[in-house]
């Protein structure tokens, strides 16, 4: 295999995780949209908010998808883009490779669910800030905005010192 396939087949499987991720939040978003607009009473109560939360949410999903079938399809095309010569890997399994295999995959789907998470991170904030400056109307979400925070500055972390965590689990065997 060579770093120009592993390149593509690693972009081709974001690009897979991120269009499944639609499906995750489709019920409730669009079922709540259009469950509240159906109903009169609350449409002339709700509609400039609606409106905004439907087009917002609805640019985002377009993106998503967008986003998710060009990195699907062109990924050959962005790998040699992003990797101007052709090698083949050539890797043996050691205790070494293999603690970097593990923390490197961790550290990929960490920093990837963060990326992803970026929106409800802001959104909480927004809430958040909201509530502190005096609004007892701010309803905060039930976000783990500490796990959040810990959990991405540790994706960081392994992906940019995975040769010095994996010398270091070495030394602990």
């Amino acid at each position: 295999m060579t770093n120009r396939i592993l390149t593509a087949l690693t972009l081709r499987i974001a690009g897979i995780f991120l269009f499944i991720k639609i499906f995750d939040h489709f019920g409730s978003y669009f079922l709540s949209i259009y469950g509240t607009a159906t109903m009169v009473q609350f449409a002339e109560l709700l509609e400039e908010p609606i409106d905004k939360f439907y087009f917002t949410g609805t640019f985002l999903t377009i993106a998503n998808i967008v986003v998710s079938l060009f990195l699907f399809l062109k990924a050959e095309w962005i790998s040699k883009k992003l990797i101007k010569t052709d090698k083949e890997i050539i890797t043996e399994l050691s205790p070494k490779s293999l603690s970097k295999v593990i923390l490197i995959t961790v550290g990929i789907v960490w920093l990837a669910t963060s990326i992803y998470l970026i929106p409800e991170f802001l959104e909480y904030c927004i809430q958040l800030t909201s509530q502190l400056n005096g609004n007892e109307n701010a309803d905060i979400s039930d976000f783990s905005a500490a796990k959040y925070i810990i959990r991405t500055i540790i994706a960081l972390i392994l992906i940019f010192r995975i040769e010095k965590i994996s010398n270091w689990i070495i030394k602990r065997i």
